[in-house]
């Protein structure tokens, strides 16, 4: 199968690179050229460099015919340009986010839950807009569109989340100092991440089966684990323990206000957890390592880094 792969150097984009190259694809990377960290990885994969919000260059891209799209960042610009430039493609797959199903209604959510955005200005919200619109143009116009909903992703290339809701670079040193670091409410709040590799094996399933076509999927690892939980593998993976600071959301938000990104942390502190049972059943999919081991990986290559 012929596939263009749009993001294709960033993180996720180019572990889905590898495992289509993996699965004997014929691959083709289109990226700004923005991203470099990934480089090396792709190297040898055939790349143009254009930016997808660009109606021109997404018109000369598909000058060449493909037979299967993937976005791993979409645009609702993209996937105008690619619905009307990309010919006959027999599929289409981007990736959205299981963020914009809080607050849960139900535990283990699935895919049939109302999904509009964790909050109304956030990135979760505009995802909802994406993924409506790729199952409007399924259901109306037969466009063969698949929509991958990830948790947390987690594993090597990138650093672990945080205490505070985000990625920063020195949470895996405190964690090595065993300094007391503040947690939200009582900790208990779930958490259940994606291994990065598991995330975009599970796009080369989608890929090759046809079943997939006009459905979304939750894709994660098998289970959830409070954040008490998560902090406590991460610190054990360093041969350390987590020392925590339970407080109320609101006053942590007051706390660090101006100093981290507030819907992160609110977000930190609401319910994620998941059935994957429908994925299991359609794709195949089978997650190659447990919640504790992804953690635990994340927390020890973060460490070689710094």
């Amino acid at each position: 199968m012929r596939i263009i792969v749009f993001g294709g150097t960033g993180w996720l984009g180019h572990n889905i690179v590898l495992q289509l190259l993996d699965a004997g694809h014929d691959v083709t990377i289109c990226s700004r050229g923005q991203k470099k960290l990934f480089l090396d990885e792709v190297a040898k994969v055939k790349t143009v460099t254009a930016d997808k919000k660009d109606e021109a260059a997404v018109r000369e891209i598909f000058k060449t015919p493909y037979d299967a799209v993937v976005d791993s960042v979409p645009a609702l610009e993209s996937i105008g340009h690619i619905r009307k430039y990309a010919g006959n493609i027999s599929r289409y797959i981007h990736c959205s986010s299981t963020g914009g199903y809080a607050p849960l209604p139900f535990v283990p959510c699935d895919e049939t839950a109302p999904y509009g955005g964790f909050e109304k200005t956030s990135g979760w919200a505009a995802k909802a807009v994406y993924d409506n619109e790729v199952m409007r143009l399924f259901h109306e116009e037969g466009f063969p569109a698949t929509v991958i909903r990830p948790c947390y992703i987690t594993g090597p290339g990138m650093l672990p989340m945080d205490n505070q809701g985000g990625r920063r670079k020195d949470y895996i040193a405190d964690i090595i100092a065993e300094k007391t670091l503040d947690v939200p409410d009582n900790g208990l709040s779930l958490l259940q991440p994606i291994h990065v590799k598991d995330l975009a094996h599970s796009f080369a399933l989608a890929l090759q089966t046809p079943r997939s076509t006009g459905q979304i999927y939750n894709i994660c690892l098998s289970h959830a684990v409070t954040l008490v939980r998560y902090h406590e593998i991460t610190a054990a993976a360093l041969g350390k323990k987590a020392h925590l600071n339970f407080i109320p959301l609101e006053d942590m938000v007051k706390k660090y206000a101006g100093k981290i990104h507030e819907t992160g942390l609110r977000f930190l502190a609401t319910h994620m957890c998941f059935t994957i049972e429908k994925a299991v059943r359609d794709l195949g999919y089978k997650p190659h390592c447990t919640p504790e081991e992804a953690i635990s990986e994340t927390a020890r290559w973060a460490a070689e880094q710094n």
